[in-house]
């Protein structure tokens, strides 16, 4: 039921307009007193009022509150005590309260996606550690205590944890405040007015992994060999298939692999969980973009059929394509320390799944490939990442196309 103003009412709590504002019982059609509404002219903003209301059995309450505010208006004329809205004094109050600290362990319990969805496994760890990096500069603080000068404090100390921790550190930081100054999803005023996180970003520093050459079919062989039987594939499909991630290999099932059409399809990668703990399961893929259909090479046909048949549960779609020994999904750990272990008997100790990875991307590229298809090789949609972080120069390559063409330019002179 709506409520209205009772027409017929009398006494000091009439609604009649006096020196400063009114109090105004609120009725529900039924004639029922449902709230005390109080209002007085906003004396910031010509026009406009500022009003509360009461529960119907706080008429004395909202007298008082009307007298209160009556008092710091006057003390705002008088140039005593600058008049603040009442709703940022409520801001104001809440925010005094809250810690940096409990703010932060609050922001990131509810961080998401841009896709509104939460996050899970290595994007959660990887955010708790950039977190871990800024705390101890901030800790013991009042959300509303810190100022740019304490940000340029830590900004400007040393950072051992390295450019790109400090840097994601710094972006991390900088979104923390940024949600502060939002209002909450209850409807709550933002907690602070201005982010003070006002200094710029570090750019992104050149990673070593850019100089990682891709990986020789020689050496490709060697790490295969020094795989465990039942994942030595995985190797194999992340150089020439795709270039599937540890994640997405560890999450494959029989369903994703298509022998007679030869095609692959990314569906899943893996993690521990919302709260990463626990075994390993199946999740989603790093990105939307992430799941992709990929062709498998007519060379690699017999090799999957083989694996299939000598460790799969071949008949069974929803069967993990590697199978742990004593585990139902293969953990993204198990593996990566399989293939360092590999990569070391194979001389390649700078070697990544990443570096697999980008192998593919890089030797497709030789191979004629045109940025487009290798962008869906890998599931992404980005030119600028594809690019800057999955293709590598190859000396000799270059060097032979440097010649080729100097070599056409000098036929055609002569």
């Amino acid at each position: 039921m709506s409520a209205r103003t009772k027409k017929d009412s009398t006494g000091p709590s009439s609604g009649r307009r006096g020196l400063f504002g009114t109090v105004t019982p609120r009725y529900d059609t039924a004639g029922n007193l449902v709230a005390w509404q109080v209002r007085y002219p906003d004396p910031k903003r010509p026009g406009k009022k500022v009003q509360r209301q009461f529960k119907p059995d706080m008429e004395h309450e909202a007298h008082q509150w009307l007298e209160g505010e009556r008092h710091l208006v006057e003390l705002d004329r008088k140039n005593i005590q600058e008049w603040v809205h009442p709703s940022e004094r409520r801001r104001r109050k809440r925010a005094s309260l809250i810690s940096f600290e409990d703010y932060v362990i609050r922001w990131a319990e509810g961080y998401r996606l841009p896709n509104g969805e939460r996050i899970a496994g290595g994007m959660r760890r990887n955010l708790y550690l950039d977190i871990a990096h800024f705390m101890p500069g901030f800790k013991g603080k009042l959300l509303t205590e810190i100022t740019p000068t304490d940000i340029k404090r830590w900004y400007d100390a040393p950072h051992p944890e390295g450019q790109w921790a400090f840097r994601r550190s710094c972006m991390r930081l900088k979104a923390a405040f940024a949600s502060a100054t939002k209002m909450g999803m209850d409807g709550s005023p933002p907690l602070i007015r201005d982010n003070p996180f006002i200094l710029p970003i570090p750019p992104a520093p050149r990673s070593a992994r850019e100089d990682v050459p891709p990986v020789t079919p020689l050496e490709l062989k060697l790490i295969a060999e020094s795989m465990p039987d039942y994942t030595r594939l995985a190797v194999i499909l992340a150089t020439l298939v795709g270039g599937l991630r540890c994640g997405e290999l560890c999450g494959l099932q029989i369903k994703d692999i298509d022998l007679k059409t030869k095609r692959l399809t990314v569906r899943h990668s893996v993690n521990r969980g919302y709260a990463d703990r626990g075994s390993t399961r199946i999740a989603r893929t790093k990105t939307d973009s992430s799941r992709r259909t990929v062709p498998i090479p007519d060379g690699l046909v017999p090799l999957i059929h083989d694996h299939l048949l000598r460790h799969c549960e071949w008949t069974d779609p929803e069967a993990m394509v590697f199978r742990p020994r004593r585990a139902s999904v293969m953990s993204q750990t198990t593996l990566e320390a399989q293939f360092r272990k590999a990569r070391e008997k194979a001389g390649r100790p700078d070697l990544t799944f990443q570096s697999l990875r980008a192998s593919h991307a890089t030797l497709l590229m030789l191979k004629g490939g045109t940025l487009r298809e290798v962008m869906d090789e890998l599931g992404h949609v980005s030119e600028k990442v594809a690019i800057k972080h999955y293709q590598r120069i190859v000396a000799r390559h270059r060097n032979q196309i440097v010649n080729q063409l100097a070599e056409d330019f000098i036929k055609a002179a002569q």
